[in-house]
């Protein structure tokens, strides 16, 4: 299948934060491959090349919407690597999450805290300071 010019926009702009556009389109290419085209296309393609903000706090209000929404380890995952690979401080991730308290609660607070350290211990980066 072509690839449109929005989705190979979202893959340059994937590839930026440290992500492969295969790691999306891969695991649904038998079952949903329109599926992978679409967030390829919209999510990456459209939402995350639009200006206005950088790609650092595009990733803070990822997160944030992840954390709030909960049952999103996967894809909190992929967005706190990419925090950090945008240039995000662990502990500006750390307090983006905690701020969430009061919005999203304590289980999702807690249980996006564990994932987000996770991948803090993958890279080495803890204890975070």
């Amino acid at each position: 299948m072509e690839r449109s010019a929005r989705f190979e926009r979202g893959a340059a702009r994937l590839a930026e934060m440290g992500g492969d556009i295969a790691n999306i389109t891969g695991p649904l290419a038998d079952v949903a491959p329109d599926l992978a085209t679409l967030v390829g296309e919209f999510a990456f393609g459209d939402l995350y090349t639009r200006p206005g903000l950088d790609l650092p706090q595009r990733q803070l209000v990822t997160i944030a919407a992840l954390v709030t929404l909960g049952d999103t380890e996967r894809q909190l995952r992929f967005h706190t690597n990419a925090a950090l690979d945008v240039g995000l401080k662990p502990s500006e991730i750390v307090e983006t999450v905690i701020h969430l308290l009061a919005f999203a609660g304590n289980p999702r607070v807690f249980n996006a805290m564990l994932t987000v350290k996770g991948v803090f211990a993958e890279r080495g980066l803890l204890p975070v300071e």
